[in-house]
């Protein structure tokens, strides 16, 4: 997974001026965030966040 992928992004404008806006979504594994850009609310799915954590501490 690359880097770029885990930073949430809007689906719909591909902007990355979003806001998180609740931690948690219609399922427990994704956060629901506000596109600033094209107003609207968006899932991005939590573990994508954690495996780029991972992915660092591994290539150090």
């Amino acid at each position: 997974m690359s880097e770029q992928n885990a930073v949430p992004h809007c689906p719909f404008c591909e902007s990355v001026d979003v806001e998180l806006y609740s931690i948690f979504g219609t399922a427990q594994l994704v956060r629901q965030y506000y596109c600033n850009s094209c107003r609207s609310v968006f899932e991005f799915i939590r573990w994508q966040e954690k495996m780029v954590e991972q992915e660092k501490a591994y290539s150090r």
